[in-house]
């Protein structure tokens, strides 16, 4: 089911919650809505759920005016953080559940209830937990019936709002891998909540990276992550590193720094901030360099360093490959030649507008 959202707005007493918020969702995508708390994206997913309702806009599913529709009427599968079953119900029961407490004239027969409950059990891999209770399962499992009574109403859209925050580390990821498996069986058009970067990246198609009630970027998870469209997206993403620049007829310079393979850049000379990833420099032992290195941590695979650059109180971290690092055989309070390979300048004052497809990016960029 495709989904068009145009110019949605949600405010709870004074706090302007969403602001204006436009998206295009095609008909079989995976779709990550991506933000701190406090984004909108909760908010966004109740209203297509029919759970609130906006202040303005619009909302249609393949034409259909979805906010015309009641609720109970909208065929909307809706997946909690932290499960939502019946205690006092078997994991068959909670799964048929939707289907039961529907109107007696489209009710399904028992036998037909019967025999879909069957399937989702074996669809999400629990076949032999249908006669247990939600206390006698893991979280993992219980997030997995949780999944099939959503699925068991036939929905029109799959809605899931961190569905696996409350679970441990290696059960997210397991889960992940199974749920985006079932999505491209099933082909369904569905959305996520989350906050964790990871998670978005590894399961949609495409991310709606959002903040304080606006549409900041939408593209794949190599659009996002390769071309930011703003600082705020650079930043959000984590591990970043703004470096005092100055450009000079597009090209950058940095004090103490090796900027040689960055692009030029269309942007009026004078001073910018140039945001570079701690994977983007390479570093190595040079005693004349001004450059030097602070501190080292491990954290296993990746070696960090602190590095203090000339004219710059703040120090840059740098990760290096442990194999490349014991190449370098860098030491605490080396002198070292910094080389940055790629890097992001952004245009001032202009913020990308909320656009059905992803915005491009009022920014000039180097090295990408």
């Amino acid at each position: 089911m495709a989904i068009s959202i145009q110019g949605i707005t949600k405010s709870f007493g004074a706090t302007q919650v969403l602001r204006g918020i436009n998206l295009e969702v095609a008909d079989g995508e995976l779709i990550a809505l991506l933000g701190a708390s406090g984004s909108g994206k909760t908010t966004l997913l109740r209203i297509l759920a029919g759970l609130d309702w906006p202040d303005a806009g619009n909302v249609t599913l393949d034409g259909q005016d979805w906010l015309a529709l009641e609720t109970q009427v909208r065929h909307v599968g809706f997946v909690f953080q932290h499960y939502a079953l019946f205690q006092h119900m078997r994991v068959r029961d909670n799964i048929a559940f939707g289907l039961n407490v529907w109107p007696r004239a489209t009710r399904p027969a028992q036998a037909e209830i019967t025999a879909r409950v069957e399937e989702l059990l074996n669809l999400v891999q629990i076949k032999a937990l249908g006669d247990r209770f939600p206390a006698q399962l893991s979280g993992g499992q219980r997030q997995r019936v949780a999944l099939a009574r959503a699925l068991a109403i036939h929905p029109k859209l799959l809605l899931l709002d961190e569905p696996f925050g409350a679970l441990d580390a290696k059960v997210r990821k397991d889960l992940r891998r199974w749920l985006r498996e079932l999505h491209e069986q099933l082909g369904m058009t569905t959305i996520f909540v989350t906050h964790d970067q990871e998670e978005a990246f590894e399961l949609a198609d495409r991310i709606v990276l959002m903040g304080e009630g606006r549409i900041e970027q939408v593209g794949t998870p190599d659009e996002i992550y390769e071309h930011p469209a703003s600082p705020f997206v650079a930043r959000f993403l984590g591990g970043v590193n703004e470096i005092a620049a100055e450009v000079t007829n597009g090209h950058i310079r940095v004090a103490g720094a090796e900027t040689e393979t960055l692009a030029r850049i269309a942007v009026g000379d004078g001073a910018v901030d140039l945001f570079v990833r701690p994977q983007e420099i390479d570093l190595e032992a040079a005693p004349q360099a001004l450059a030097r290195i602070r501190s080292i941590t491990s954290s296993g695979p990746v070696l960090r360093y602190d590095v203090t650059l000339p004219e710059s109180d703040k120090a840059i971290e740098v990760e290096l490959p442990r194999e490349v690092a014991r190449r370098s055989n860098l030491r605490q309070g080396d002198a070292v030649h910094v080389r940055i390979r790629q890097g992001r300048v952004f245009a001032p004052a202009l913020h990308p507008a909320n656009q059905p497809a992803s915005p491009q990016p009022a920014q000039a960029r180097a090295g990408i």
